[in-house]
């Protein structure tokens, strides 16, 4: 009876990796029969791309090329993420048509590809302008896939994968404005306009934790992560949102920041209360010729900070010192 129940496990995994085997075959031939939604010419047109917009109803994103970088054109071509424009050319470049469906325009409101339907608008995406502009439109899922158009086309095709981008410019800018590295970092230097002055130093390059200048270690030991924060809230910044200086009216700071790196950058910023809202500027940066800190260090724009982050920042001494024991009587 062993041997026959054994001979039968046996069978059964066969005819497992046979199945198994079966439908790898079928996937690669699957993938061999698919063929890329967009041709040949279409492919290369996109490394020359000067313009993107997405469009659904009333909601738009348009992105325009400024010199090497994308910006959002809604908001001043403030930059656009790099990472999020790379994954919508990655996943145009990567749809593979999968599947014919209808030609028939009658078929398309409910394919979600009608383009006068206003409950129901398609996403719209729209590569580079004029006769050379490719015009997609995004209709419902299918599986894994998605239903799919060409504007001027009325043939519907079922792609491979979905296309998921969103149409709110904010989520669209990149915000990550300062990242230098805690280790970098040598001395800084805060400001507060009542003139309160903190200076910031380590002990060493390549330590992590900054200390107050001239104060005894005993005084200020276990709130480093006090002192840390400070300068995080500037050297790791990403700001809520941005706007053009010009436009905030802005006046005296309510705190000067200075920053310097082993490697001889500096850095230099600016806090202003605007009736209750926090806004940064980044007013210089200067790094040696082979410097690649990664700073949005342009003068025009002023960044937008929370009441968490401005709490990080304006740190005074007394948030520092608190080991200091009261003078017996």
């Amino acid at each position: 009876m062993k041997i026959k129940f054994f001979a039968i496990i046996a069978l059964i995994s066969v005819v497992l990796v046979v199945v198994s085997l079966q439908r790898q075959e079928s996937d690669r031939v699957d993938d061999l029969q698919s063929r890329p939604l967009l041709s040949e010419q279409q492919l290369e047109q996109l490394g020359s791309l000067e313009r993107i917009s997405l469009v659904r109803g009333e909601e738009r994103v348009e992105l325009a090329r400024e010199q090497d970088r994308w910006g959002v054109v809604s908001r001043n071509l403030y930059p656009a993420q790099p990472e999020r424009v790379a994954a919508l050319l990655h996943a145009v470049r990567g749809a593979r048509v999968i599947e014919q469906k209808t030609d028939n325009p009658e078929y398309h409101g409910r394919l979600g590809l009608d383009t006068t339907q206003a409950d129901s608008a398609p996403l719209q995406l729209r590569l580079g302008e004029d006769d050379q502009q490719i015009a997609l439109l995004y209709g419902n899922p299918v599986g894994s896939g998605q239903l799919v158009r060409f504007a001027d086309e009325d043939q519907v095709w079922l792609i491979n994968r979905p296309f998921g981008m969103t149409l709110n410019p904010q989520e669209w800018l990149d915000l990550a404005v300062v990242r230098i590295p805690m280790e970098q970092a040598a001395t800084a230097r805060w400001e507060h306009a009542d003139g309160e002055v903190l200076a910031l130093e380590k002990a060493a390059e390549g330590d992590y934790n900054f200390r107050l200048a001239g104060i005894d270690d005993a005084e200020q030991q276990g709130n480093e992560r006090w002192i840390n924060s400070m300068v995080l809230g500037l050297i790791g910044l990403t700001a809520q949102d941005v706007a053009l200086c010009e436009e905030l009216a802005l006046e005296q700071p309510i705190l000067q920041m200075r920053v310097t790196t082993w490697q001889g950058a500096v850095l230099e910023a600016s806090l202003f209360d605007q009736s209750g809202r926090y806004w940064l500027t980044l007013d210089s940066l200067e790094q040696p010729a082979e410097g690649t800190l990664a700073v949005n260090a342009d003068p025009r724009w002023a960044y937008q900070v929370g009441i968490g982050q401005v709490e990080a920042l304006l740190k005074r001494r007394s948030d520092i010192i608190r080991n200091v024991e009261d003078p017996q009587p």
